[in-house]
């Protein structure tokens, strides 16, 4: 199977977490089983509580990403929702505050950034991710605020690197979008070797979203696939969530004709239309679509155009028993199922803070919840979190060891559902050349 060959690494150690919390080897251990993060009945104890923690959530939900931030302002809600349902935080209730940032664009994630530590002055700041990022580091830095996101960003680590003692509060968790190119490349590169795409040239051609997160990864794939002996044929770019008309752009591919088209516009309604504007008519070449197949709106949008296509997230709500009790959790709360990123990983977020805090013991101190946020391992719905460089580590090109990592999956859609194809042991299909390939 192709995701066998998803790096030159092996596995060394296939299990995952699970479980209570406990210290192996200085690092401390926190994971969950089944629906043990559901809630349950509480039974009142002798000190009742000690008092409040005031939590706050910043997210997109107003503007142009909009099913997007509501599938993170979704993640962080139930999970504090949760914990409040057990009794709260080691004996403190949650009081929880929600601000949109409307299109998360540089003005509007100051605005919200600076509501979030002047007027609320909250213990802990969520979020996902922002079209902008960038100025909310500072801001949080500057207040000494504690602040957890899934922001997928190389440039995050440049940033913590280059001044670790400012940006000690802030933590990135999940990987970075590096991982993305270099983790598709190898994938493909067996898929191909194993005779499982029906061809033989080792051709790409490229569209890259001109974002930086667009351009990291469609950069990086360029890289690793050139190392691997493929030729690259063309390349193009495209301002992710403005493209007009995807014809021009792709009939530049269709004469090329590669075996393979790697694209990175993150954009649900762009990968969409991509994808409509594909199946009309195709050639005999593997369509790779960047993220925006995990939004709920795609499928609707792309329609039967979807099947066949495949796609990659490193912030993957993974489908085995903890991904499947958490969607079932998720569609009786909020009357559909999430998507297979944000809603997970901001879950997941909220849930690497309360293991800190627990393990720390006060949530008002908060240089000490970063330092033992720092040795937390959280099994959660997108896999094991585990921090370097304040940043999560992606399974299994950073790390072999899936108990220390988040798998980067590779899912391809067929009947319009969602079949994850690499890498082992989080698979729930095999991947299945598509029609127009045949």
């Amino acid at each position: 199977m192709a995701g066998d060959t998803f790096t030159r690494r092996e596995v060394t150690r296939r299990s995952v977490l699970a479980g209570g919390a406990g210290v192996v080897g200085g690092l401390i251990v926190g994971g969950v089983a089944g629906s043990a993060l559901a809630p349950k009945p509480t039974t009142p104890t002798a000190t009742g509580s000690r008092g409040t923690i005031k939590v706050v959530g910043v997210f997109p939900t107003g503007g142009v990403i909009a099913s997007d931030g509501k599938e993170m302002a979704n993640g962080v809600k139930m999970a504090v929702d949760e914990i409040n349902a057990r009794g709260g935080l080691i004996g403190n209730t949650l009081d929880y505050v929600a601000i949109d940032d409307k299109d998360s664009n540089t003005d509007q994630i100051t605005t919200a950034f600076n509501r979030a530590v002047s007027v609320e002055k909250p213990d802990v700041i969520f979020s996902g991710y922002h079209l902008a990022s960038g100025p909310e580091f500072d801001i949080c830095a500057n207040a000494g605020a504690l602040y957890y996101n899934v922001n997928t960003q190389v440039a995050w680590v440049t940033r913590y690197t280059g001044n670790p003692s400012k940006y000690w509060s802030i933590f990135q968790c999940d990987p970075t979008e590096a991982w993305y190119g270099q983790g598709f490349a190898y994938w493909v590169d067996g898929a191909l070797n194993q005779g499982l795409l029906n061809l033989r040239a080792k051709t790409c051609s490229i569209i890259s979203g001109k974002s930086a997160y667009g351009t990291v990864i469609g950069n990086g794939f360029q890289t690793q696939i050139t190392q691997l002996g493929w030729k690259v044929l063309t390349t193009d770019g495209v301002s992710e969530g403005a493209v007009p008309d995807w014809g021009p752009v792709l009939s530049r591919v269709k004469q090329a004709a590669p075996s393979v088209l790697f694209t990175s516009d993150f954009s649900p309604a762009d990968d969409a239309a991509m994808a409509k504007a594909w199946a009309a008519s195709p050639t005999k070449t593997l369509l790779y679509q960047q993220y925006g197949p995990s939004v709920p709106e795609y499928l609707t949008l792309a329609g039967s155009a979807a099947n066949g296509i495949v796609w990659a997230t490193v912030l993957g709500l993974l489908p085995d028993k903890i991904g499947n009790d958490f969607r079932s959790r998720y569609a009786a709360k909020f009357g559909a199922q999430p998507g297979w990123a944000n809603a997970g990983g901001c879950y997941d977020e909220v849930n690497v803070w309360a293991e800190a805090v627990r393990l720390s013991g006060d949530p008002k101190n908060y240089k000490a919840v970063a330092a033992a946020t720092e040795k937390v391992i959280w099994r959660g719905t997108t896999g094991a979190i585990s921090f370097e460089n304040h940043t999560g580590k992606q399974f299994p090109a950073q790390t072999a060891d899936a108990s220390l990592g988040q798998p980067h999956i590779i899912v391809q859609i067929q009947g319009g559902v969602q079949k994850v194809v690499s890498p082992t042991p989080f698979t729930s299909g095999t991947f299945v050349l598509p029609s127009w390939m045949q």
